[in-house]
């Protein structure tokens, strides 16, 4: 049974260990806990973005360190994989700077890419803006097991973030995605400036996904110069382990990933949201455009923790 938003209220309120406590049994319960979930993402196709998103260096809006690239070579995509494969990598993310997953000659690029990286035995997931019922289709058909489609932050505070888009339009898409054959990654952005009800909203509608998504990245903003947020401060690392702790408790059976800001978290920070839930983390140079920790770092990680790497394979469509 689905929790309410009161019931993410109340949890939220608990003492600091009682409620990471409560989140880790219920991980223990639904997930092998000493077991860690490695993805990689790379952007295919980098800046020139239309959207306005605060948080973004990709925006056409904003003048940041992020350089426009076309659509990539599919070879050298597939170059990316076979190395992604050797790091213990998994579950490998295409992401596209798009509003809308353009037709005709791009989207049948994509969908090269997609085979290619599918033959590697990689589990491709896709990250490419909106797309209609027959571009999930053609994704599926191409090899694509999950689409990532986050709905970054509350209602309340969307047109704070992005006014190019709503909120409401983002989430009937989301729901067309569920509906598909397509597993789902939905996460959001922290510390963005958002209130605390704001980020339980943020959980609460994810979780009334039916299914719950199979993947739910969540996001530290890495503030980036030139962008709106760029002088925001750092989430505070217990606020962000309190809304992990929420997420696994809110969606049991789901993967939840540290995605973007784990470079800036300490190793301490880090095993705390292991402990409460956290069970796929993103490694290899960046996560797109945002950096990710030294690699040697997040094995030396893992080996100081007993955790050991795992195939995320769940399907909540089932």
């Amino acid at each position: 049974m689905s929790l309410s938003f009161a019931d993410l209220e109340h949890l939220y309120q608990l003492p600091f260990n009682d409620l990471i406590r409560e989140a880790h049994e219920l991980y223990k319960h639904h997930h092998a806990v000493n077991t860690i979930h490695l993805c990689g993402a790379i952007s295919i196709k980098t800046g020139n973005c239309p959207e306005d998103c605060a948080y973004c260096p990709q925006s056409v809006h904003y003048k940041t360190y992020v350089s426009k690239a076309m659509l990539s070579d599919p070879n050298d995509v597939l170059d990316i994989a076979f190395y992604a494969k050797t790091l213990g990598i998994t579950h490998f993310c295409l992401g596209a700077a798009w509003s809308y997953v353009p037709n005709g000659r791009a989207f049948q690029k994509i969908l090269e890419i997609v085979r290619k990286v599918h033959s590697t035995g990689l589990q491709v997931c896709c990250s490419l803006g909106s797309i209609s019922e027959e571009q999930a289709q053609s994704l599926i058909d191409a090899g694509c097991t999950t689409y990532n489609y986050n709905l970054d932050t509350s209602p309340d505070f969307y047109t704070k973030i992005i006014t190019t888009r709503t909120f409401e339009s983002r989430y009937k898409t989301l729901q067309m995605i569920r509906k598909s054959n397509l597993k789902i990654s939905c996460g959001g952005i922290l510390g963005m400036g958002e209130t605390i009800s704001d980020r339980l909203k943020l959980i609460y509608l994810i979780s009334q996904l039916s299914p719950q998504p199979e993947m739910v990245p969540l996001n530290a903003l890495v503030a980036i110069e030139g962008t709106p947020l760029g002088q925001k401060a750092f989430i505070d690392p217990l606020e962000y382990v309190r809304i992990v702790a929420l997420a696994r408790i809110a969606m049991p059976r789901t993967i939840i990933a540290m995605a973007a800001g784990r470079y800036k978290m300490s190793f301490e920070t880090q095993a705390l949201v292991f402990f409460s839930g956290a069970n796929a983390i993103y490694i290899g140079e960046r996560i797109l455009t945002t950096p990710t920790p030294d690699l040697n770092a997040d094995l030396d990680m893992l080996e100081k923790l007993g955790m050991n790497a795992h195939a995320y394979n769940i399907d909540l469509r089932q």
